[in-house]
């Protein structure tokens, strides 16, 4: 059920308010981000960033992954990891808000090499890719694939979609009621330095099995061993978690 209009306002004002409010200081984990990622952390925490971000979140209140703060993991480019007390991943500005000690905070993709979200088996691992959708950008996606050093990495990249409410040129009457959600769109491609752009995969026979190149007769002698589907993401997982264990 969608929360009443004032209290996801008052919830969307909070959130506003603590982001443009300064912090007391730069973490001092700043310190071990490197020149390009505090480039690109220090232009999406200034004043200008943050006062378009106060705009754009107004427009778009219901663009987190989460709604509420979860407690949290930053890792750094150097893979220094960092327990902060609370995070919200914000799916329409591509932003991982924080709140620590020294105030908010937000981390552009780019800026860190990823993120753990929650806790325990709730835990959700992020990590910033090239994602080649349409362009090709840096982005958070969030990884499927267990192991960081694996050849293949299967993901999925959570976008914002907003569109708004039709009314009938003449009558002004609502035909199509304002849609808001978040969708998701699975990725995979090799985790490999320098980094190839991860790519959009669709859940057929066809496509997944390419994923596995001339190792692909040997995953599909696997799936129909283990009766997997190939229209099913934690099915295909596990056939990528297998031919990962195969080139160690």
């Amino acid at each position: 059920m969608k929360r009443p209009f004032t209290s996801l306002f008052v919830g969307l004002a909070l959130t506003v308010s603590g982001l443009l409010t300064p912090a007391r200081a730069q973490p001092t984990y700043t310190r071990d981000l490197g020149e390009v990622a505090l480039g690109i952390y220090q232009q999406a925490n200034s004043p200008g960033a943050l006062e378009r971000m106060r705009k754009d979140l107004i427009k778009a209140p219901e663009a987190y992954l989460v709604s509420v703060d979860q407690p949290g993991v930053l890792v750094l480019p150097n893979k220094r990891r960092v327990r902060v007390p609370a995070m919200k991943y914000n799916v329409a500005l591509h932003l991982l808000e924080v709140r620590d000690s020294t105030g908010s905070h937000v981390w552009p993709p780019g800026s860190l090499d990823g993120f753990y979200m929650g806790k325990g088996a709730d835990t959700r691992h992020f990590r910033t890719f090239l994602v080649r959708n349409g362009g090709t950008e840096r982005n958070f996606v969030e990884v499927l694939t267990p192991d960081d050093n694996a050849f293949l990495v299967l993901a999925v990249l959570h976008h914002y979609v907003h569109d708004d409410a039709v009314l009938d040129p003449i009558l002004h009457t609502e035909t199509r009621p304002a849609r808001t959600e978040i969708g998701q769109v699975v990725l995979a491609g090799p985790s490999s330095t320098p980094q190839e752009p991860l790519r959009a995969l669709s859940l057929n026979r066809r496509d997944v099995l390419r994923l596995f190149g001339t190792r692909a007769a040997q995953v599909e002698a696997y799936a129909a061993k283990e009766h997997l589907s190939y229209t099913d993401l934690a099915q295909v997982l596990r056939m990528v978690e297998y031919y990962n264990q195969q080139g160690k």
